[in-house]
């Protein structure tokens, strides 16, 4: 079982408490003008596509599917190769997904993006902005809803090209455990990732350090990319 195989058949458990309430991204992507028909590679358990009326959701881990309780449209599949023909307006990689996998991969994922979706349609991309990320301690969730309890915290520690992500969950409720899963991502810069979409035959449309769509700077944390296909 490789690491983000591991990490993911534990966290698909946990993840729509973990993440479930957060929605500033899919607020930023109505606002950006997604259209139907919609796409979402590295979909999870759906908390983003399942907000798009008839959306597809492609995953890769089973459990993710398995154990989603959102409302899509939901294929087992591979980003790097989709199983799908030209159909789509809107393609979303959503929440660091892309950064999952090196450069040379993410590049397959961009051809791919790029063959399924229609002439004019749009690329999202949601990722950390470089190697912004600093030492410490980061809060990434709470969830409590009266019965169970889970705090997840995050630091990161660089090693050359990539990133180390160690993850720590208390979790308290039936059970009470403190587990500690550990992820590799490997960051991309704008001027990296503008040089892989344009070979690919898009043309970036905007880009933004946040949702609540704060232009881009060098120091911006996150790097979020509305792409066009031409």
């Amino acid at each position: 079982m490789t690491e983000v195989e591991e990490f993911y058949d534990f966290e698909s458990s946990y993840y729509d408490k973990i993440y479930g309430i957060f929605s500033q991204d899919i607020t930023f992507y109505k606002a950006m003008g997604a259209a139907s028909p919609y796409l979402e590679i590295f979909a999870g358990t759906g908390r983003i596509i399942s907000k798009f009326r008839g959306g597809i959701g492609l995953e890769i881990n089973p459990n993710m599917l398995k154990r989603s309780c959102n409302d899509f449209v939901k294929v087992m599949g591979d980003a790097r190769s989709l199983p799908f023909k030209k159909h789509f307006n809107t393609v979303i990689i959503g929440l660091n997904s892309l950064l999952l996998v090196p450069n040379d991969q993410k590049s397959l994922i961009i051809k791919e993006s790029r063959r399924v979706l229609n002439k004019g349609g749009s690329l999202f991309i949601d990722i950390i902005n470089g190697f912004t990320l600093k030492k410490g301690t980061y809060n990434i969730s709470e969830f409590n809803d009266g019965q169970t309890v889970i705090y997840l915290k995050m630091k990161a520690k660089r090693f050359g090209s990539s990133y180390q992500l160690k993850y720590s969950y208390t979790i308290t409720g039936k059970t009470n455990k403190n587990v500690e899963k550990t992820i590799t991502i490997y960051p991309i810069a704008l001027m990296e990732l503008r040089g892989m979409l344009s070979s690919e035959n898009f043309e970036i449309d905007r880009t933004f350090g946040d949702y609540d769509l704060s232009p881009l700077e060098n120091g911006s944390e996150k790097l979020i990319v509305k792409a066009k296909a031409i």
